[in-house]
């Protein structure tokens, strides 16, 4: 007889063990359905275009400072010292990055997302003043920088507003933005070089 009750106990006991693992099976099913019908958060596609951004220009930084290495920085303000010292400088540039092209840095998706900074400023309450500084800013029409070619000497350097420089993508000591006519050229300032640019980025803001 108590054989007997004792399998029943045990047919009872793993029973309960199969409800409870059904149960839980369920459960469990339930729960990844609920996981894979959740809305993921939403990307930052700017952010990571910003990101993208950032690494190419500390890329170009680093090697920036593989070409100086070996040369004597002046320390002087005598234009021909200065202006020999950038063009070797320059000169050591180009030999690391000989098949540098428009577009390394400035992708076609930062040149986008470049547009739609500028277009915020040029657009928000500074935008008039900022069309105004252009158009009082000495003219430079008709002129083209290429990608590995050195900022032209006698050509000015426009100057940036500044609520527009707030807008863009901060840049590490050594580079700087600068507008030729509505172009935007990223420029190495101790090698005098134009790193990368960006056509007519202004050109649907300043009319």
């Amino acid at each position: 007889m108590l054989i007997s009750e004792s399998h029943a106990v045990k047919r009872n006991i793993k029973r309960s063990d199969h409800k409870i693992a059904v149960a839980f099976a369920l459960l469990l099913a339930i729960a990844c359905s609920l996981a894979q019908s959740t809305p993921k958060p939403g990307i930052n596609r700017d952010a990571l275009i910003g990101t993208d951004f950032d690494k190419r220009v500390a890329d170009y930084m680093k090697l920036h400072q593989q070409a100086l290495t070996g040369l004597k920085v002046p320390q002087t303000t005598d234009s021909a010292q200065i202006t020999a010292f950038q063009h070797q400088f320059a000169a050591k540039i180009r030999a690391r990055r000989p098949n540098a092209r428009q577009g390394e840095i400035f992708t076609s998706e930062v040149a986008d997302w470049f547009h739609r900074l500028i277009a915020q400023v040029m657009t928000g309450t500074d935008g008039a003043k900022i069309r105004a500084s252009f158009e009082h800013a000495e003219p430079i029409r008709g002129i083209h920088l290429d990608v590995n070619q050195s900022y032209p000497d006698g050509l000015p350097l426009q100057s940036m507003p500044p609520s527009l420089l707030l807008n863009l993508p901060r840049l590490p000591k050594g580079l700087e933005y600068r507008f030729v006519g509505r172009e935007l050229v990223l420029r190495d300032i101790p090698a005098n070089l134009i790193v990368d640019a960006i056509p007519d980025v202004t050109a649907s803001n300043t009319k």
